[in-house]
């Protein structure tokens, strides 16, 4: 392809190691949620719920990139399993809010503590100075991808 001669090799380098880093992400998701009894969706709704606390089911359906009423059936199948409790906001009843139950928290604190882990694991392969450079690259990676027009690095 013509277009991508036009970059430097180490930006399509990076956009595959970016890529493979989801992908990686992701399959460790979907194996830790192929383990329980949720699927990949409710796992990932989970996720976000026990990272942020409760939350309107609005706020919900943005975080998760859905449809208000797909997130209502999300939250719907979490709230028949008994995962997530779901009430009405006492100052405004049209407002729905959703926060992980016992369980829910449970399941989510387990799979945290194996990710947790699993890092610790690998990471202890790595000397002082390799985990310098992979945190110090990593906060290079986040900075870089969520920087604005005007931002720099400093």
């Amino acid at each position: 392809m013509e277009e991508k001669e036009s970059y430097p090799p180490y930006i399509l380098e990076l956009e595959s190691k970016i890529s493979m880093f989801f992908k990686t992400i992701k399959e460790r998701h979907v194996h830790d949620a192929s383990e329980t009894s949720i699927s990949m969706p409710q796992f990932f709704c989970m996720w976000i719920l026990s990272k942020c606390g409760k939350q309107k089911m609005s706020e919900l359906a943005t975080n998760l990139a859905l449809s208000y009423a797909s997130a209502t059936n999300l939250i719907n199948r979490l709230s028949d399993s008994g995962f997530v409790n779901r009430y009405d906001d006492p100052d405004d009843r049209r407002v729905v809010m959703v926060e992980l139950s016992k369980k829910g928290t449970e399941i989510t604190d387990s799979i945290r503590k194996k990710h947790v882990d699993q890092m610790r694991d690998k990471c202890n392969l790595l000397n002082k100075e390799q985990i310098d450079t992979l945190l110090k690259g990593m906060d290079i990676l986040i900075n870089i991808i969520s920087l604005e027009k005007n931002d720099n690095l400093n």
